[in-house]
């Protein structure tokens, strides 16, 4: 699957390169020996699949394949596939050849003539991004060279760049800061080296110097070695690194310690940037591209009769990471990736696909070709696909339809997603028969734009379907490995392939082009503004020298067709930056809010076309369980295509609980409704940062008191984490990593439950003098007292950018917030009379809102005895934000009904919350959203009974909250999610 491009530290080292041995034996052995050792007695269809899949799959990702990366020889020797082709008695695709080979851009070389003025070579050396070319100027020190407006923090503002050499330092300040503006303990997508030069170039520097500071590099003085940059475009102007040891003589000249520039940047985060050095240098970077050697390979089934002269494409992608990099989700572990679901199952499954059609088409007297295809290039940019469309075997436009498997070895609960079916009208009957013959459920849904080399395809008006069974853990990983495939499931998978090839190759008339509309599905980073623009680039021109982002096609219906932008036209240009490459253009959306009107500058025909467009607002990124992206990447595919990511069955949320059957369709933003407990009272249940995990309280039946569990999303398994003793409240995960939990408890008081308040003479809650704020690891081991204070401490909740939590106490006397920092320092933010609790910091952690009852006169002096007592009565809750330091603290409900649990929905701009407003019975609570700015409040749940505890996952698309919807006459509360629809 093709990677988001990421923006990591990376120690990056060339791959071993294994003798490579042209033997290819070992896959033709693995294959025979899966059929012929069950060949008595004779296997089911089904056994027999899932054997011949699971031994092609633990050869194709051996370790000796070398992760398929394109520089190594592992790539090499999965290409001998070709044989596999011809053993199945396919034809030769290319004339008479299985081969069809093809360069592709690795990276680059250094050429004679690279030079830097009164600088040594082993001290400097150009980025692998740079583009070639002299230069000369005056020295302009940027600091980090950050520009980051939404954080009030530019080094850029005020500076002339004019013609000079931009100075600056990698990384950004404050790395080790959990309660810095840039997260401190991840990079931000400010920190992105071509984001730095995007903006510096943009400002007229003529080239860019970075230097690693020396509160990064530790004395060390080294630089990274030139290191490909894949097919990439350069970033228009030179761009260069020097040895620490340089650029400190260079600002010394200039009256700068680069050491105490960066303490005291770190000390208060104000710009200390100096344009003006007066110290000039000049250089010159020769570099040239590298390419690597590689081939697409494709046999034929011949077609017959009347549509012999029409084909069907069966294609996956061969390729792989190798030893990882920057695409890897471990960018820093030089180690093989082997590759075993990405993309070794699509690999094997095409092949055994070609061989079932071969065999049970034998008989159709008209039938289409089937042409079964294997890419190279996959992972850096759809490169063999690209290829193989621009250079078919068989004319384009005879190609009635295109289906890609790629990652279809993790099948679960027999779902199966085909993405693209927006692309013809005949592909909803077509699914639904091949799915009853397999036995699967198919999700089928989106246009054929995405990640994977069923885009090459769509942008040639070829309809097409992506078949994939889920993302997992192990994506782009070296955990990747054949013993985590499901050989069954994979046998389905095959299976329903193979009776849509079928129908495909015989049914007339072949399937209709659709130009289909998709929503936009990609985020931009949290703290960006995540415009779209609705493009969708042309993935085989992005190594073009020309500049610019050529465009395949734009999506109907969004801001780029509505402003005239057509596909074919290269963007040269927006909001007056210049764009020289994909980046330029994913940084120019994520520097501009939606709605905002911006000028597009396209080259067309040959001729500058100048267009305007009104951008739109992105969807969420990912889904539960979803490999994560960092704040500092910045995907290939953002500014239009469909990731894997966003797709509802590659959840472990799916995997969790049970489809629950009486979803009401009147609850519009709710979608693919589980139940995830089963009994008892659970509640409070919140999200772990990777959307992965929850954290919840239950009372089984049968117990007296609630302890806190951990629900594992993908695996289903329940683990109790607190103590088993006393009672237990709130229970949430530390941010941003997740690794510690917190809690309350009444455990140290005594082992026995607390005694439940007595409510003869109406409804109460207890405040537990002996609540104490605890943490332990998730699994619950390594309990550690967190706040202990006289009187009630509980409700603890993280910022998601880390560094504090929010929580509530009576040490003061009354109900009141509180906020605790790392270093253990309690800062107090409520003092009205009257409760407060409940809080949640809002995504950025910029505000807070929380719920609080303000009684007068005599409801005051009620509150206040019965506080006395341990006793609270929430005859009525009103939610209240406030910013995170205080201050501003303003009402937002006034309805006089019991509102609580509120939480920030992801956007950071609405709120839920579960209220019993306008009921008739006041213990109907439905949960409700609002904008934080105040207005009508829009209702979500209409179910009878209680609905409460509202929580959304941290990318924005799921909700969980606890509800008695299973049974409302009942007294249980049980756990429900569901996938966010806006």
């Amino acid at each position: 699957m093709l990677v988001m491009i990421r923006h990591r530290r990376v120690a990056q080292r060339e791959p071993r390169n294994a003798p490579h041995g042209r033997s290819f034996c070992a896959i033709a052995l693995a294959l025979s020996c899966a059929s012929s050792a069950a060949a008595s007695p004779a296997p089911s269809r089904s056994a027999r699949l899932a054997d011949e899949f699971r031994a092609g799959v633990e050869v194709l990702a051996a370790d000796s394949m070398e992760g398929r990366g394109l520089t190594t020889a592992g790539i090499l020797r999965a290409a001998n596939w070709k044989r596999e082709l011809r053993s199945r008695g396919l034809k030769p695709a290319f004339e008479n050849s299985y081969r069809q080979p093809f360069d592709i851009k690795t990276g680059v070389v250094p050429l004679s003539g690279n030079h830097l003025e009164g600088v040594p070579d082993p001290a400097w050396v150009p980025l692998g991004f740079s583009s070639a070319g002299a230069f000369s100027g005056e020295i302009a020190f940027l600091g980090y060279g950050i520009d980051a407006p939404p954080l009030a923090f530019s080094e850029l503002d005020g500076a002339d760049l004019h013609g000079k050499v931009a100075l600056m330092l990698r990384y950004e300040p404050q790395e080790k800061d959990s309660s810095s503006r840039f997260d401190g303990k991840k990079p931000s997508r400010w920190s992105a080296l071509r984001y730095k030069v995007h903006r510096a170039r943009e400002r007229g520097a003529a080239a860019i110097v970075f230097v690693t500071g020396p509160l990064q590099d530790e004395g060390k003085d080294r630089i990274p070695v030139l290191r490909n940059d894949g097919p990439e475009s350069p970033a228009g102007i030179p761009v260069i690194q020097v040895k620490t040891s340089v650029a400190q003589g260079w600002l010394h000249a200039a009256g700068i310690d680069l050491k105490r520039f960066q303490d005291d940047v770190d000390r208060d985060l104000k710009p200390r940037s100096n344009a003006s050095t007066g110290i000039r240098v000049s250089g010159r970077v020769a570099l040239r591209a590298i390419y690597a050697k590689t081939e697409n390979l494709a046999g034929l089934i011949p077609g017959r009769g009347a549509l012999k002269n029409e084909y069907v494409v069966v294609g996956a992608h061969y390729d792989h990471l190798g030893y990882g990099g920057d695409h890897s989700m471990r960018p820093n572990e030089h180690a093989i990736h082997n590759g075993a679901d990405d993309n070794a199952s699509g690999t094997v499954a095409a092949m055994m696909i070609g061989e079932e059609l071969s065999r049970s088409l034998q008989d159709a007297k008209d039938r289409r070709g089937i042409l079964i295809a294997l890419f190279s290039g996959e992972e850096v940019g759809l490169a063999g696909s690209s290829y193989f469309v621009q250079h078919p075997p068989v004319p384009i436009g005879r190609v009635a339809a295109m289906i890609n498997l790629d990652m279809v070895g993790r099948l679960r609960e027999d779902r199966l997603v085909a993405l693209g079916s927006d692309t013809a009208p005949q592909w909803k009957d077509l699914i639904a028969r091949a799915s009853t013959a397999a036995g699967l459920h198919v999700t089928s849904k989106g246009d054929g734009y995405g990640p994977s080399d069923q885009t090459s395809f769509y942008a040639a008006r070829v309809p097409v379907l992506h078949l994939f069974t889920g993302a997992h853990g192990q994506y782009h990983s070296p955990d990747d490995k054949p013993a985590t495939v499901n050989p069954e499931g994979a046998a389905k998978v095959v299976a329903f392939a193979v009776s849509l090839g079928q129908d495909l190759s015989t049914a007339t008339p072949r399937p209709q082009y659709v130009r289909a509309s998709a929503e936009p599905t990609m985020g931009g980073d949290s703290r960006g503004y995540g415009a779209y623009l609705g493009t969708i680039p042309d993935y085989s021109a992005m190594e073009a020298s020309e500049g610019g982002v050529l465009l395949a096609d734009v999506r109907p219906g969004g801001p780029a067709d509505l402003a005239g932008i057509r596909g074919k036209d290269r963007i040269v240009e927006m909001a007056g930056t210049r764009v020289e490459n994909l980046y330029d253009m994913t940084y120019a959306l994520q520097d501009h809010r939606p709605a905002e009107t911006i000028d597009v500058v396209v080259i067309r025909d040959g001729r500058r076309v100048a267009l305007r467009a009104t951008l739109a607002e992105r969807g969420v990124q990912s889904a539960p369980g979803a490999g994560q992206t960092s704040a500092g990447s910045v995907p290939a595919h953002a500014v239009g295509a469909e990731p894997h990511a966003g797709l509802a069955a590659a959840d472990p949320a799916i995997k969790a609980g049970r489809p629950f059957e009486h979803a009401m369709e009147t609850e519009r933003h709710l979608s693919d409704l589980r139940q995830l407990t089963f009994g008892g009272e659970n509640a409070e249940a919140y999200w772990n940062p990777d959307g992965r995990k929850l954290i919840f309280q239950a009372t089984p039946r049968g117990a007296r008191c609630d302890q806190e569990y951990v629900l594992d999303l993908e695996s289903g398994d329940v683990k109790m984490v607190s103590t088993g003793k006393g009672r237990t409240t709130c229970g949430y995960f530390d941010y941003p990593e997740g690794k510690r939990i917190v809690f309350s408890s009444t455990h140290a008081a005594r082992d026995s439950c607390p005694p439940p308040p007595d409510r003869s003479h109406g409804y109460v809650w207890a405040i537990y003098d002996s609540y104490d704020i605890y943490e332990a690891w998730p699994d619950g081991s390594g309990l550690t007292p967190l706040v202990r204070s006289p009187g009630y401490d509980a409700e603890a909740t993280w910022c998601h950018r880390g560094g504090k939590f929010v929580f509530t106490s009576t040490r003061d006397g009354d109900l009141d917030l509180y906020v605790r920092d790392d270093a253990g320092k309690v800062k107090r933010m409520t003092d009205t009379p009257g409760y407060d609790g409940g809080a949640f910091f809002s995504p950025d952690c910029s505000e807070i809102v929380w719920r609080a009852s303000r009684p007068r006169g005599a409801e005051l002096e009620e509150y206040r005895k019965l506080l006395a007592k341990g006793l609270i009565r929430p005859r009525w809750l009103e939610i209240f934000v406030m910013k995170a330091d205080g201050t501003g603290a303003r009402q937002l409900t006034k309805n006089g009904a019991a509102n609580f649990c509120p939480t920030f929905h992801s956007d950071g701009k609405r709120i839920l919350y579960s209220s019993n407003a306008g009921a008739a019975d006041p213990r109907e609570f439905d949960l409700w959203m609002v904008d934080k700015r105040g207005g009508d409040p829009e209702r979500i749940t209409l179910a009878p009974g209680f609905d409460g505890f509202p929580h959304m996952s941290p990318d924005g698309r799921w909700l969980v909250w606890a509800s008695n919807r299973a049974d409302p006459g009942s007294h249980e509360t049980n756990l429900f999610i569901a996938r966010w629809v806006e």
